[in-house]
């Protein structure tokens, strides 16, 4: 079973920059390459081991700093994230993000 098959959510090309860390005061800045309602791919140099957790701001409809947890590093690649615990304000507010992009990426 690949990695595409095991998700349960479909993913969107998207290059956001976001302030994120190992806690939630979130340090770094990178770049989502990926996104989708259960989670996306960081581009980092960070290392991480699976279950490692990490917080990832975002805007949806105001700032919000979303809790995750590492699903697999791809060394100087980035990082697999799941989101965990998200509201379901959260949740419908991710999903309508994807849309859009999944929207944008179609014309």
């Amino acid at each position: 079973m690949t990695l595409t098959e095991q998700r349960k959510h479909e993913r969107v090309t998207v290059d956001i920059y976001v302030y994120w860390g190992w806690t939630d005061d979130c340090p770094f800045r990178d770049r989502i390459i990926n996104l989708g309602v259960g989670g996306c791919f960081l581009r980092t140099d960070q290392p991480a081991p699976p279950g490692r957790p990490l917080f990832i701001k975002f805007w949806l409809s105001g700032e919000r700093t979303l809790r995750g947890e590492v699903r697999y590093h791809l060394g100087r690649v980035g990082l697999g994230v799941e989101f965990k615990k998200l509201s379901a304000a959260d949740t419908a507010n991710l999903a309508a993000l994807v849309g859009h992009y999944a929207e944008s990426s179609r014309q």
